[in-house]
């Protein structure tokens, strides 16, 4: 029982390390509103990861709208919707 603890805790602190480290390292749009805020990290690639608080976010399907566009058009795409949308506005960081 002990070994699987620790297997179990390992992989958690993992997977905690991983995504702090591309949190860190990513370029991030940051867009805040009164009905819900998010972050989206993404590299010249593709968006890598997403945090997201009061607003829902499909991260696969515009992963895919992304590599399709290519990111900095998706970027600019999705700070246009998000400020049509909403009362927030977007910022690169």
């Amino acid at each position: 029982m002990k070994k699987v603890l620790i297997i179990i805790g390992s992989v958690l602190l993992i997977m905690i390390i991983i995504f702090v480290i591309v949190f860190r390292t990513s370029n991030k749009l940051v867009c805040k509103s009164k009905e819900g805020n998010i972050t989206i990290m993404y590299n010249d690639k593709n968006i890598v990861g997403y945090s997201a608080n009061g607003i829902k976010y499909d991260f696969e399907g515009q992963k895919k709208v992304a590599e399709k566009i290519g990111v900095e058009a998706y970027m600019e795409q999705f700070s246009n919707w998000f400020s049509t949308n909403t009362t927030g506005t977007c910022v690169k960081e």
